[in-house]
């Protein structure tokens, strides 16, 4: 019967197309560059000379390549070095690089790090949590969120991270939420698209009360706006926010980093631009401050698809004082 032999040769055509796509699905999705050429590389901070009170670009030709870096973060003791690759072929990534012996080894992706979504890595104070962002199927689900991320966690062990945890269904009730980051209380500060904000996505924070995060609050109209606020870095101690906006009048161009401080009665100041010696007419974002208060790491689309910059955190002060 002609048709039953179209029908099957269709068929066996299909099989063989969907067999090819989940291959190479499966080859992108969790391939990682190679570091085959990796230098030796001692010293904090990946042995760079530390920068002055002007950005400049972090570990050119060895963490920021022609590749997309984004989204770093050092551990607070100063041995482990997290970010962020992406491909359009690939997806998302998060990497570490660790300090063994005085000698950094070349990145490898972190161990939690197992889907093609995994962004945004932020560390507790005390270094014994990560959050991170992701589009992975949530707890009880299969499928990928098409949509939208949501906020998990690892916890550090004895052998190294554990297994990978959501967050919880209070945080991540909103459409999409990202970007976590957290106080030396627990407190967590992250960027969500949700039905009650004032623009395209808003700077949003969560009390730890006996181990369990609280309904998020707005930060409200001083920090939120009509525009795109998101990628908010909380200082340890609350005593400022860094937050990267999109579609104000002082812009330089595309997303800008803009700073706020908190006062004694917990209110914050209006949102002021942290200026050229930072900001370019290119996309500045995911902003964090070192541990040890003496760098801002953020990402810029100045140079290409994105890198990593770095500049001396004194400006924080003086952008306080000026």
């Amino acid at each position: 019967m002609w048709y039953r032999r179209l029908f099957t040769a269709e068929v066996l055509m299909v099989i063989l197309l969907l067999i090819t796509v989940v291959s190479v699905f499966s080859t992108h999705a969790f391939a990682t560059p190679s570091y085959d050429h990796w230098p030796d590389v001692t010293g904090p901070y990946l042995g760079q000379e530390p920068p002055g009170m002007t950005a400049e670009i972090f570990a050119a030709g060895i963490i920021s390549t022609e590749q997309s870096e984004i989204n770093s973060v050092f551990a607070p003791n100063g041995d482990e070095f997290y970010f962020t690759i992406w491909t359009r072929e690939t997806g998302t990534k998060i990497m570490v690089t660790s300090q063994v012996d005085g000698r950094w080894g070349a990145p490898v992706a972190a161990s939690f790090s197992n889907h093609i979504s995994d962004v945004d890595p932020a560390i507790s104070y005390d270094g014994k949590r990560i959050f991170f962002a992701t589009r992975r199927p949530r707890p009880g689900e299969s499928e990928t969120r098409k949509d939208g991320f949501d906020m998990w966690f690892v916890e550090r062990t004895e052998s190294g991270w554990g297994k990978e945890f959501y967050l919880g269904a209070v945080v991540n009730s909103g459409e999409s939420q990202v970007y976590p980051t957290v106080t030396r209380n627990g407190t967590l500060y992250f960027q969500a698209v949700r039905a009650e904000g004032y623009g395209k996505a808003d700077i949003y924070r969560s009390g730890l009360i006996d181990g369990l995060y609280q309904t998020p609050e707005n930060l409200g109209p001083v920090i939120n706006s009509e525009n795109y606020e998101g990628d908010v870095f909380i200082a340890h101690d609350e005593r400022y926010l860094i937050v990267s906006v999109y579609g104000r009048k002082d812009g330089f161009g595309g997303a800008d980093l803009y700073i706020s401080f908190q006062s004694l009665d917990g209110s914050w100041s209006p949102l002021k631009n942290m200026g050229g010696a930072i900001n370019s007419d290119k996309r500045d974002f995911c902003p964090m401050v070192t541990a040890d208060g003496k760098y801002l790491f953020f990402s810029s689309k100045r140079e290409g698809e994105g890198d990593i910059f770095w500049v001396d955190a004194k400006l924080i002060e003086a952008l306080r004082d000026g």
